[in-house]
């Protein structure tokens, strides 16, 4: 089953999947598509489903786009005004909540069902001026009870027509750290075929190696402001801080040297 939050299915992708030698009844039951316009449309669909909300032989459930469905109704971002209301102040404090029960009903369903369930999202950036990065892309939706529920991430992206997945979390196991921001995990290029199947490339440009990517610092701002160490203090003030007793000593010097003339008297010697 296939559920639209932001945008429709492609009919030729979909119709492709399935093998033409089925029936349209056949395929009706292999593939479901359904229009979700609300969050409370999947929490109600979600939290309380009905007994023939999923077909019996349902292996797969896909929610294409949650993170636009999450910040028409908790966005992340608060408008700071004067006159907020206190219902905005309340929903801004229950984003994480809804997305703690939304993750607990997915593996509750996920278990009963016997089925597998795919969340796709898209990216938020993060500023990282600590630590002298620039802004890194994270995931739209991200909250520690929903990362505890997430058993598998992955993320695609694409560097002109090349494509690529980072395994940032295998069954359970985080493999970027928690607290680093940008990383997108193990990384192996792969390709779409016309009829939609992935494949992983093998060209012979070793794209389809694995392959580990790491962001590059930049280089930090100079400070404006002089550091603890280059501010002299009046008591350890140096007395030729400014040059002047080397100016007094060499006057001393040449009133040294230089001695008034004194007339020369001859001793005469008498006869």
């Amino acid at each position: 089953m296939w559920m639209n939050t932001n945008k429709a299915l492609h009919p030729s992708r979909t119709k492709s999947l399935i093998p033409e030698s089925s029936s349209n009844g056949l395929r009706s039951k292999q593939f479901r598509s359904l229009d979700i316009p609300s969050l409370s449309h999947l929490l109600a669909f979600i939290l309380h489903p009905l007994p023939d909300a999923l077909p019996p032989s349902c292996a797969l459930l896909v929610i294409d786009g949650l993170d636009g469905l999450l910040e028409l109704d908790y966005p992340r971002y608060q408008s700071m005004t004067p006159n907020q209301t206190e219902q905005k102040k309340w929903q801004a404090g229950r984003r994480y909540a809804t997305l703690a029960a939304l993750i607990t009903a997915l593996n509750k369903l996920a278990v009963l069902n016997n089925l597998a369930v795919a969340v796709t999202t898209g990216c938020a950036t993060r500023s990282r001026y600590d630590n002298g990065l620039g802004a890194a892309l994270v995931p739209g939706v991200g909250a520690s009870e929903w990362d505890a529920g997430v058993w598998n991430r992955l993320a695609v992206f694409r560097d002109h027509q090349s494509r690529f997945v980072g395994v940032q979390k295998c069954q359970g196991k985080h493999l970027v750290p928690r607290d680093e921001a940008g990383g997108v995990g193990r990384v192996v290029s792969l390709w779409i075929t016309g009829e939609g199947a992935v494949r992983k490339h093998d060209g012979n440009a070793g794209l389809g190696r694995e392959i580990i990517l790491s962001p590059q610092k930049q280089p930090a701002k100079p400070s404006l402001k002089r550091s603890f160490d280059e501010v002299a203090d009046s008591e350890d003030e140096d007395v030729d801080e400014y040059g002047w007793v080397d100016s007094d000593e060499h006057a001393l010097n040449l009133d040294t040297l230089v001695e008034p003339t004194q007339p020369v008297e001859n001793d005469t010697v008498p006869d």
